[in-house]
């Protein structure tokens, strides 16, 4: 083998072994970016620090399956498979335990293995693989930080247990968690940081999310600020960084199965985290106690966790105790306020991790059929590896210890459970001497005096301090091999753990080791108004520190903490702390005053780590070991880097060396005689035949299979580690042989049962085409019989049809011959009584005309139908209990056809000799003029029409000597003008119909007038404007927007008048982001405007069936610049007001090419903010600048019906005043820049000019020019250039060249 060019895979086949030899082979190796390698079958991985093409598909798809070792180099991918394809064959659980150093590529090769282990049992479609798979950087978001030897370290330790079918399928998996560093959460030593989605937290949201958990910069909160005051975020990449982590982090959670509240939920109880660390507490001077300084964070965290401000307080600032069943209170100091506070935000980070835990173990668990008959198992360990830091703590004091445990379990199965074997079985094996740790674990584990049995008993007395734990523990073990007594001595002591010694400091040993949240704040946090934290402190901890699942839990209405509103701290002038204090302290009895009692029924943080370990432990010896050991190459994370004496060391402490030698020359496969013959009996018998359990059936086997350095036990066969692999391979091989074989065999008899198929096939194929010949013939024969009968039947039908057909049309001939003869006699009869009652009208004598009433206006002398005069209608006298005159025959009177008496002819209704006239009879005047035409002697005698309908409050009075008098019946007298369009109203008020409106027209003539409904619910004073022009209108708008803009929020950015017609219904003004108008008939909320809502007793006809139809209307927002886009959602059409005048308004370029019209589904710019700058750029440079008509053009106006002219008689519309837009022409900076780009433009086409010139001045040219920008006509659209600078000219321009 060419160990100097590191071609040596397996360091256990070298003839020469020592540790140079080790070191040269895994150096050489390190230089040619080949990380790992085997010593039998332990994996060595070293850490490259950086990135390798060795984990992609095509690499991945080599480790599948593997038949031979040797054929592949070492790699994760081939132990992850080694423990598949075990587990699959033997159905035994299997395990694989990562272990080294912080920072050597332990949490990294956890993920690969998880990952090419679900690529080996993937079985299609099924989300669960990729679940599973993305389960690793959430558990990291929330449980990995930066330490100073690793920027990725694991502060918790994570047992990851792959739950398979008995077929090999993965159904499920479960994280186990341990000994979470809940301390980093409210403090952390020098280049350190907290949990890493705290940094995401701030990079990935955005500002308003930001504010609504009221949290400002990461520097500003206690938790997060750097002991050395360095910024948060070192550059922009690293915030970039955290900020892509945050966004794929949601996409995580939502893929593992969080709902998006939950995550907000999360998200909230974070903020709430940082929010506690920033409370601050100081001396009460009055009272002993404590009071906190700010309050206003005091006020956020009690919003944040759903609890009363109050009752927080006092929790914060107190001790609560119960002594022989009575309640003490007592006041704390900075000390254990402090304390306390911390408490509370570890217990609710804690939680909240155990209870993200609980839900991914509940969101991949496997199926009930699955849980019922549970498969074999697959596990992996992923913990925090040996640390020694410039201070080392309690946390570092566990992590060491569990490195100590799993390294003795190493050294258990490697050495020790191996040679204890080996002398059961009377087997020869090499004395190998290894490192054994018990006496370490002893030290610490050990009771009563073990280390954690004395932090323990400590812990329970108050008045305990870490210098008489520190004494306590020098007295008990001073002597000890592995205790150390630091120079200098103080709170310090050392251990001489396998790594190397460690020194800790025990400054707050007890009270970490303590873990206690007072009993006051723990009963607050279960009553909290949050359901999730109520329930994470309701939801019971475990031995183990794990959270339990609530069963049952009840549903109860709570408030939602999801937006938090800043507290109003105005109107307060005391402080709460100090009220609460003092009223505290007048419930103290200074007798029974004292401190909390001893913990005597709560779990301590050593207690708990204690069951962690032994519970990891149980689940690590019921399955097959797979080992990875980790080096670190340098301290500093920096590729080809290799330092000797650092990889030295590690690999003497973890025993490769001594790995190294009992793989070569021992035996690490050890199976029982009968599992061996039963596995491996193919290989010299046949597969049916019944083997005794014998050492020589066993050693046929093995010569069968070309084995050798094999040895046989007592009970075992003792095999080397490749043994297993060329057994394996031959089982294989014996197995392919069979599959041809059978594949042969099959195949044959498959060929064999077709042909007989075949055969039978032909013979029933015979059969039934004789039978379906003879069928064919009897069918042919039954056919014609059937054709035959057929026929027959049809003739007589055809028969029986004709007869009835001749029948009925005889009937009736002879029905409308009757009908024919009685209408005719009908009609004669009807003329003959015509003729004989008819009698014209006489002639009105001469003293009744009067020229000077329209012909309209006369009275009807004479009419037939009005019941007076010689020439009335006999129908008009036929009415009840009167009998009709007689008449002479209209024959035997002549008949005047003169013009003149054309107006005395009757004419009622509508019909084709004149236009429509009322019945005098019901006191009312003829309203429209009569026309006689074409006049025929005979009357007509169609009933009146009704007359017009009127409103239900006022009456028809087309004739009034006085307008606006009381209705008098006696006051009606004939007069010289008709006035047309006056009616009477309930209050007996004459009132023209011109002025029946409250219109913007109305308060020309009329400025103070106040118009009331006869309801008395309708009362608006008029807006007395004086003028019809739509710009004055706008005007009167803007005028009173800017009246009313010093008193309004500073979030309002527009107002919305509704109109309807000239008259303004209703006015409203905006802050929300998106403001829908709709013709509902909902109440205003700030959200939303429903027409309908509002009344006008006024409104027209028209009016009121535009206003029904408007449906789902449009949806207005504002982009950042202040421009206002419109979408309409409804069917009918609405209509941009302006669109055919860009020049006097600030609309877009798509609402003049679509001819105002807004397109359906679609925001459009229907104000500009763009083209209002153009303006203003162009307004400025006139002589004397029209601030009046720039504000103008801060309106926008909406039509929901096209009309034909922009006027102010559209049915509906709102106006809407861009607030933004008034803003922006008092804001100096916004004016100086568009002064500066109008500058710009006229330099530059200055220049262009003075090129074209040649010879012109540089004066000349600049008045040429600014006479240029000044040339366009704003009148009209007809005015624009193409010259023009304006926007709204170019694309009115572009529009009009386009239609032309």
């Amino acid at each position: 083998m060419d160990l100097k060019n590191g071609h040596v895979d397996d360091l256990a086949a070298l003839g020469e072994l020592d540790e140079r030899i080790l070191l040269d082979g895994i150096h050489l190796r390190y230089n040619q970016d080949i990380i790992y390698t085997y010593i039998g079958d332990i994996l060595i991985a070293v850490n490259p620090f950086k990135n390798l093409p060795i984990y992609g598909k095509e690499e991945a798809a080599k480790y599948v399956d593997i038949k031979l070792r040797s054929k592949l180099r070492p790699h994760l991918f081939a132990i992850a498979d080694k423990a598949y394809q075990a587990m699959k064959r033997t159905g035994v659980s299997q395990c694989c335990v990562v272990s080294g150093e912080s920072g050597a590529g332990k949490t990294e090769s956890t993920k690969l293995m998880v990952k090419h282990i679900i690529e080996l049992c993937k079985n299609g479609t099924n989300n669960l693989h990729k679940r599973i798979i993305e389960v690793n950087p959430l558990l990291e978001a929330f449980g990995n930080a930066q330490t100073i030897m690793n920027s990725n370290s694991s502060r918790f330790g994570k047992f990851i247990s792959l739950k398979f079918s008995h077929e090999g399928k993965v159904v499920g998996a479960k994280i186990y968690d341990y000994l979470l560093e809940k301390s980093r959460v409210v403090g952390q030593g020098i280049k350190e940081k907290n949990f890493h989605i705290f940094y995401y937290l701030f990079a990935g949201l955005r500002k308003d999310q930001l504010k609504d958990l009221l949290l400002d910069k990461p520097e500003k909160h206690r938790i997060l600020r750097p002991v050395d005051n360095s910024p948060v975020f070192s550059s922009d990449a690293v915030f970039q960084y955290n900020r892509e982590m945050l966004a794929h982090l949601q996409y995580i959670m939502l893929v593992v199965g969080f709902s998006e509240e939950e995550v907000s939920m999360v998200f909230a109880l974070l903020g709430a985290v940082l929010h506690i660390g920033d409370i601050h507490f100081e001396v009460d001077v009055e009272t002993d106690g404590v009071y906190i300084v700010d309050e206003y964070v005091l006020e956020i965290v009690a919003v944040l966790l759903g609890v009363n401000v109050e009752e927080l307080v006092a929790t914060l600032i107190s001790n609560v105790a119960i002594l022989r069943g009575e309640r003490i209170v007592t006041l704390k100091n900075v000390d254990q306020a402090n304390d306390g506070r911390d408490a509370l935000a570890k217990a609710l980070y804690a939680r909240l991790f155990g209870w993200i835990v609980r839900q991914i173990n509940t969101m991949l668990e496997p199926e009930p059929e699955h849980r019922i008959h549970p498969g074999p198992e697959i596990g992996i360990l992923d913990i925090a590896g040996f640390e020694n830091f410039p201070i080392n703590s309690f946390e570092q004091l566990c992590i060491n210890v569990a490195n100590e445990q799993l390294q003795f379990y190493f050294n258990q199965h490697i050495f020790a459970w191996e040679l204890d074997e080996y002398k059961r079985e009377g087997v020869s094996g090499s004395e190998i001497v290894f490192t054994d740790n018990r006496g370490l674990l002893d030290l610490f584990l050990d009771k009563p005096l073990g280390l954690f049995s004395l932090l323990d008993e400590e812990s329970k007395f108050p008045r305990a301090t870490d210098t008489s734990l520190v004494q306590k523990i020098e007295k008990h073990h001073k002597k000890n091999e592995y205790f150390r007594q630091p120079k200098g001595g103080g709170l310090t002591f050392g251990i001489a753990h396998y790594a190397g010694q460690v020194v800790y400091h025990a400054h707050g040993f007890l009270e970490k080791n303590r873990d206690t949240l007072s009993s006051n704040l723990m009963e607050l946090m279960k009553q909290s108004d949050s359901q999730i934290v109520s329930d994470l402190f309701q939801a019971q901890v475990t031995d183990t520190g794990s959270l339990e699942p609530i069963k049952n839990t009840p549903k109860r209405s709570r408030k939602s903490i999801l937006l938090c509103k800043a507290p109003n701290m105005a109107n307060r002038t005391k402080s709460m702390s100090r009220q609460a204090g003092k009223k505290l302290k007048e419930r103290i009895n200074p007798a029974k005053m004292q401190t909390d009692g001893p913990m005597r029924d709560q779990k301590t943080a050593g207690a708990k780590f204690q069951n962690s370990l032994t519970d990891l432990m149980s689940r690590l010896l019921d399955a097959e070991p797979q080992f990875i050991r980790c080096v670190k190459p340098n301290h500093y994370k920096q590729p080809n880097d290799f330092k000797r004496d650092l990889v030295l060391e590690q690999l003497r402490y973890t025993g490769v060396l001594e790995t190294t030698r009992i793989r070569r020359l021992g035996y690490p496969t050890r199976l029982p005689l009968r599992t061996f013959i039963e596995r491996y009996k193919c290989l010299a018998f046949p597969v049916n035949a019944n083997v005794r359990v014998t050492q020589d059936n066993c050693r046929k086997i093995a010569k069968a299979a070309n084995l050798f350095g094999w040895e046989i036990g007592t009970h075992k066969i003792f095999l080397k580690y490749w043994h297993t692999e060329q057994l394996n391979l031959t089982v294989d091989r014996l197995g392919a042989s069979v599959l041809t074989i059978q594949r042969c065999v099959r195949g044959y008899l498959a060929r064999k049962k077709l042909w007989e198929l075949k055969d039978r096939l032909k013979k029933e194929a015979i059969i039934a085409k004789a039978f379906m010949t003879i069928l064919a013939k009897q069918a042919a024969v039954k056919a014609e019989a059937i054709i035959a009968q057929k026929q027959q039947d049809m003739l007589r039908h055809q028969k029986k049809l004709k007869d009835t057909q001749r029948e009925a049309r005889e009937q009736q001939q002879r029905q409308e011959d009757e009908h024919r003869r009685e209408e005719l006699a009908r009609h004669l009869d009807e003329r003959d009584r015509l003729e004989r009652n008819f009698q014209p009208p006489p002639v009105p004598p001469k003293s009744y005309k009067n020229s000077n009433i329209p012909a309209g206006n006369r009275h009807s002398y004479g009419d037939p139908y009005s019941g007076v005069g010689p020439g009335r209608n006999p129908a008009a006298a036929h009415r009840p209990g009167q009998h009709p005159e007689r008449v002479p025959d209209r024959r035997s009177a002549p008949i005047d056809y003169t013009p003149e008496n054309h107006q005395n002819l009757p004419n009622h209704g509508q019909n084709r000799y004149g236009r429509q006239s009322y019945f005098p009879e019901s006191d009312r005047n003829v309203s429209a003029r009569y026309e006689a035409r074409h006049y025929h002697p005979m009357p007509d005698l169609l009933p009146p029409s009704k007359p017009d309908r009127l409103r239900p409050f006022e009456e028809d009075i087309r004739q009034s000597p006085i307008a606006n008098q009381p209705y008098k019946r006696e006051a009606f007298r004939p007069s010289s003008q008709p006035m047309q369009g006056i009616r009477r109203t309930p209050g007996m008020e004459l009132r023209d119909r011109q002025f029946e409106y409250n219109t913007i027209k109305s308060t020309i003539y009329q400025p103070s007038e106040i118009d009331m409904s006869d309801t008395a619910h309708y009362a608006r004073q008029t807006n007395g404007v004086g003028t019809t022009d739509r710009n004055k209108v706008y005007r009167h708008f803007i005028d009173e927007a800017l009246g009313k803009k010093p008193v309004l929020d500073r979030d309002v950015w527009c107002k919305i008048i509704y109109m309807e017609r000239d008259q303004d219904i209703a006015k409203v003004h905006v802050s929300a982001p998106e403001m829908i108008v709709d013709g509902s008939d909902v109440d205003f909320d700030g959200y939303r405007l429903g027409l309908c809502r509002y009344e006008n007793p006024f409104r027209d006809d028209k009016t009121a069936k535009i206003r029904e139809h408007i449906g789902k209307g449009v949806t207005l927002t504002r982009d950042n610049e202040g421009s206002i886009l419109a979408t309409r959602y409804g069917k009918n059409n609405i209509i941009v007001k302006g669109y055919s005048d860009p020049a006097h308004h600030s609309i877009s370029e798509e609402v003049v090419y679509n001819m105002g019209k807004l397109p359906p589904d679609r925001p459009v710019k229907v104000f500009d903010m763009k083209e209002f700058k153009s303006h203003i750029a162009l307004e400025m440079n006139k002589a004397n600048a029209d601030i009046e008509s720039l504000r103008s053009q801060c309106v926008v106006a909406l039509s929901f019906v096209r009309n034909t002219l922009d006027d102010l008689e559209t049915p509906c519309w709102i106006i809407i005043v861009n607030f933004i837009a008034l803003d922006a022409l008092e804001d100096k900076d916004m004016l100086k820049e568009v002064q500066e780009s109008l500058a710009n433009l006229v330099v530059k086409r200055s220049g262009q000019k003075a090129g074209a010139a040649g010879q012109r001045s540089k004066h000349q040219s600049h008045g040429d020019m600014y006479a240029e920008v000044r040339k366009p006509d704003r009148t009209s659209a007809e005015g624009l250039s193409p010259e023009s600078n304006s926007p709204g000219r170019r694309k009115w321009a572009k529009f009009k060249k386009t239609k032309d």
